[in-house]
């Protein structure tokens, strides 16, 4: 089968970040924003390679220390030896060639072993980090030196690895993780008592904060996270590795799920009266939250089920039901059952295939993710209107595309634990697809209109036809065509959705039943077909005679009636709603 493969890059790597990411026409809270990552969907590369693809393999190795050559687009002899010492820092096999595996690792959070004498931005993430840990209180110079190694030694001794001062790849691992040992404080040292904490004027939530953002809002955060004592640099309103780090320390004391994001129950708890502060008592952790989802990408319908819990431990509530397009015949998304990790990116960009953006990136696994329609920029109004003409169909490298509001949505509400099942072996339902379609695309606001509320389920009674046979076909809609297509489906002929709109589905099953009773093989419920299968309705729920008088128990009338065949009971047909 053949594949691409999803790489990720932030791009807040300077080198690689699109001067008019920052120009986009999106407003100052819906915009590339906070969060952005570039994806690539790439091949193998090996020697003599040429194109786009190696030179952002070259930019990226380039921003690791481990290239120092042109950014070329050609892979030669240097761009291969700096491959061959990602392999060996990672204890792969050296062959020089850059793979899927290998460019995931690359365009992921990738390390360059660090040792005393080093110089780099990677060394003042390090020093960050270790000083975070409280392993390092020397200046963030971005020089590995004694003080630096003296740091990466204890946090290797405390942690139970060798101890070197050097910072491989798995000591990196390790130190960026969140399973982590902590030094163990001096019980001799006196903690400084904390100042008192008086709340701000304006304290009202206003959005979420979290990694990479860059506003008003994250000094709030930091100025509130150091009166409390979780937050011990300088404020610069910028939202990184430190106050990440504090934000979830502040978390964990306060009973919060510790994910190091300022959503409303973090900020209304920073501002609240009984916060609890650094040198508090830590409230209990928090009950896991059930997951509230389960997600089916049907293929052959080319459409997205979101179902919830059900309180029984299953997920048998459809909730909403999308209109998407899934991976090409040639690059398909790939069948399965995934548990989402919950790495997300506001915007996302796919350089080898026309440099193409899109809004709302939500990772199923390595290879593919939902997202919206695509952006010929990253502004809002460049939307590609082929994107937009063949949402309803495969279209894509194997991601799945949706509206910009439906990708927003699952966006928001679809996170870390939920399960995505994606099959191809539904049966067609053309009426469920018809009845999920997108609104209109406004040529206005550049996005699709919403989707038009449905209407009430008609009322449905099986023993009583439509007072008039009215000829119904493709197209046609109404409380007849419901009452038809439940009829059908009480009798065996129809396998679809009950939509009161008739499609295709609708018409295979009057053609069947056509075939069956002799009366033609259009698919048209003409007045004839309707006539017949009303008076056979009729004829099938005609009420039984009334009994004549009972005689006196044990007479011979009663003994003989024993020996007939018992009545059939009068049907129950029960009312099914649309979805």
């Amino acid at each position: 089968m053949k594949r691409k493969l999803l790489v990720f890059l932030l791009i807040l790597l300077a080198l690689l970040t699109p001067v008019h990411a920052q120009e986009s026409s999106v407003g100052p809270d819906e915009g590339v924003g906070d969060v952005v990552i570039v994806t690539s969907e790439g091949r193998p590369l090996k020697y003599g390679d040429k194109g786009e693809d190696v030179s952002l393999l070259q930019a990226r190795l380039k921003d690791l220390r481990y290239y120092n050559g042109p950014v070329s687009g050609n892979y030669m002899e240097v761009t291969r030896s700096a491959i061959r010492a990602v392999q060996e820092a990672y204890g792969l096999e050296v062959t020089g060639r850059a793979d899927l595996a290998l460019q995931e690792i690359i365009y992921g959070d990738c390390h360059r072993p660090l040792k005393k004498g080093l110089e780099g931005k990677d060394v003042s993430r390090l020093q960050t980090r270790l000083s975070e840990l409280g392993y390092y209180w020397g200046k963030i110079s971005g020089n590995y030196l004694d003080g630096t190694t003296a740091a990466v030694g204890h946090f290797q001794e405390d942690n139970g690895l060798p101890k070197t001062g050097n910072a491989d790849v798995k000591t990196l691992e390790k130190i960026y993780s969140d399973d982590i040992v902590l030094p163990t404080p001096d019980p001799s040292v006196q903690a400084t008592p904390l100042p008192d904490a008086p709340l701000p004027e304006d304290t009202g939530f206003k959005g979420v904060v979290s990694y990479g953002a860059k506003n008003d809002r994250v000094k709030m955060v930091q100025e509130r996270l150091t009166v409390l004592g979780f937050f011990d640099r300088k404020v610069t309103s910028g939202f990184y590795e430190h106050t990440a780090t504090a934000v979830k320390k502040f978390q964990t004391y306060n009973g919060l799920v510790p994910d190091g994001v300022v959503g409303e129950l973090t900020w209304n708890a920073l501002f609240s009266l009984d916060v609890v502060r650094s040198d508090g008592t830590p409230r209990p952790s928090p009950e896991p939250t059930p997951v509230p989802y389960f997600v089916e990408v049907d293929v052959n319908n080319q459409l997205i089920k979101i179902f919830k819990a059900d309180g029984m431990g299953g997920y048998s509530v459809l909730d909403r039901i999308f209109t998407c397009s899934t991976g090409t015949k040639s690059y398909p998304s790939e069948v399965g059952t995934y548990t989402l990790t919950g790495r997300r990116a506001r915007w996302a960009e796919f350089p080898n295939w026309g440099g193409g953006k899109a809004q709302y990136w939500l990772r199923i696994n390595p290879e593919i993710a939902f997202h919206s329609v695509i952006y010929n920029s990253y502004d809002t109004k460049s939307v590609n209107m082929s994107s937009v003409k063949k949402l309803g169909s495969r279209a894509s490298h194997g991601c799945i595309r949706l509206t910009v509001a439906d990708a927003k949505w699952m966006y928001e509400n679809i996170g870390q634990g939920v399960e995505v099942w994606i099959h191809e072996d539904a049966p067609l339902d053309p009426e469920l697809k018809y009845a999920n379609r997108p609104g209109d695309f406004n040529s206005s606001t550049r996005l699709h209109n919403p989707t038009p509320a449905p209407t009430p389920v008609p009322h449905y009674d099986g023993s009583r036809p439509p007072e008039e046979a009215r000829s119904m076909k493709v197209g046609s809609e109404g409380a007849d065509v419901y009452w038809l297509q439940m009829k059908l489906k009480e009798l065996g002929y129809y396998q679809g959705a009950v939509t009161g709109s008739y499609r295709e589905g609708t018409k295979a099953a009057v053609k069947a039943y056509q075939q069956a009773n002799k009366l033609g093989s259009s698919g048209n419920a003409d007045k004839k077909t309707l006539n017949f299968l009303y008076e056979q309705t009729a004829i099938n729920t005609t009420p039984a005679p009334t009994p004549l008088p009972t005689d006196a128990p044990g007479s011979a009338a009663i003994q003989a009636e024993a020996l007939l065949p018992s009545p059939t009971p009068e049907l129950v047909f029960t009312v099914e709603e649309a979805p």
